[in-house]
């Protein structure tokens, strides 16, 4: 037995220790070489804040950076009072930090912030979901795989300031949305000890302390290579930024003005359709497909869905952390939602559902639900539009210098 440790045990300890030192060394190099934050990467929703920690933990950082989760609406950059635009130039003495893709829901918002240590105890932070994301089984597991990030679960399992009750619904989660995607005909592989640790952490009596012994070197080494390749792979974001000093003096906004604005563009960019949506939107999804549409949603509904959970956990682990968010509770298109027979009815128990929930953990809330028939305020079935976005901004402000 001796002779094996020897042959087997020791070497490979040795291998593994140079393998460290030589990690180590490079990823010094790396850190060292990685620019500053700059204003310009908060404007860009880039895929390296949804898959990695370093750029908003450097977006945090900063004394003017107001903080937006959210999901394909931040992409609507084409609309002039997208906060990206009508921020621009750090117009109201903040810049914002677009955090979120399509498909980046309730779930993917809590394990980002989740991770995020202390890093945003005192910021201000958005939070914005969207109303398709309440189907009855929430997020697709093939989505949550597109948007998961290996290095926030690890990081999140981490820090002893989470509860175990919000590490063990965010690792059953885990675990079952990966037991979906293992199941679909295209799924990519999915590494075992991820699955294996989230198992472990929703039922401690899965595994045996020897193998959970086994493999925390594992997780320990995985979480510090994760972070290097997170820091390495911002580095030409960085690189090629640039920052904005505000205005020594900021300009008044003349909210009534700007609103006139908002209708002027939103009626040249919508002639094509009555439903106020976006030109090109509307010629790509919809158009001659129009008819098609029509009632194809009697039977959809948000009354149950896993969503309104996972949003009860992004709320509580705010609380945890001690951020208190602004949420925006983004309504439905009300004409078009008519049209393909998605009622007012069905529609007001999902806005209900929603309220309760942000009251239930005493969010503040920007509650948008009764401008659904306005014209202009969405720019196509789903995204808010120019007075839609509009009406974001002007609470922006407010929350940022609401002490």
């Amino acid at each position: 037995m001796r002779q094996m440790a020897k042959k087997v045990f020791f070497p490979a300890v040795a291998m593994v220790l140079a393998i460290s030192i030589l990690f180590w060394g490079v990823g010094a190099a790396a850190i060292s070489a990685i620019p500053p934050w700059r204003d310009s990467v908060g404007n860009v929703n880039h895929t390296e804040k949804i898959t990695g920690t370093y750029l908003m933990e450097q977006s945090a950082a900063q004394e003017d950076t107001l903080l937006i989760f959210g999901s394909s609406e931040l992409r609507t950059t084409e609309i002039p009072t997208h906060p990206a635009n009508f921020f621009a130039g750090k117009r109201a003495g903040f810049q914002v930090d677009l955090i979120g893709r399509g498909s980046c829901q309730s779930l993917i918002h809590a394990m980002q912030i989740a991770a995020s240590g202390d890093a945003l105890g005192d910021k201000k932070v958005v939070l914005i979901t969207s109303p398709q994301s309440y189907v009855e089984d929430g997020i697709a597991p093939d989505l949550f795989m597109a948007n998961f990030s290996t290095q926030q679960y690890l990081e999140l399992l981490a820090d002893e300031s989470l509860s175990d009750e919000v590490k063990t619904y965010l690792s059953r989660r885990v675990a079952e949305l990966v037991e979906e995607y293992k199941a679909l005909p295209d799924a990519a592989p999915v590494d075992p000890a991820v699955e294996a640790l989230a198992k472990h952490t929703t039922d401690p009596t899965l595994f045996s302390g020897m193998r959970n012994a086994a493999l925390a070197p594992y997780y320990g080494f995985s979480r510090w290579l994760y972070d290097l390749k997170d820091k390495v792979s911002v580095r030409g974001i960085l690189a090629i930024g640039e920052d904005f000093p505000a205005p020594t003096e900021l300009p008044a906004i003349d909210w009534a003005a700007e609103e006139e604005s908002a209708i002027a563009e939103g009626k040249a960019m919508s002639g094509n359709n009555d439903f106020w949506m976006l030109d090109d939107y509307y010629t790509t999804y919809i158009g001659s497909r129009l008819e098609r549409q029509k009632d194809r949603e009697n039977a959809l509904s948000y009354s149950v869905s896993k969503e309104y959970d996972d949003l009860r956990i992004l709320f509580a682990i705010c609380r945890e952390k001690g951020i208190e968010p602004l949420f925006i509770h983004v309504p439905l298109h009300g004409k078009w939602s008519d049209y393909t027979g998605f009622d007012a009815g069905r529609r007001a128990e999902y806005y209900e559902n929603v309220r309760e929930i942000a009251a239930e953990y005493g969010v503040r809330t920007l509650d948008l639900t009764g401008h659904e028939y306005e014209e202009y305020f969405m720019c196509d079935t789903m995204h808010l539009g120019w007075k839609g976005w509009l009406a974001v901004d002007q609470a922006l402000i407010d929350y940022y210098y609401d002490s």
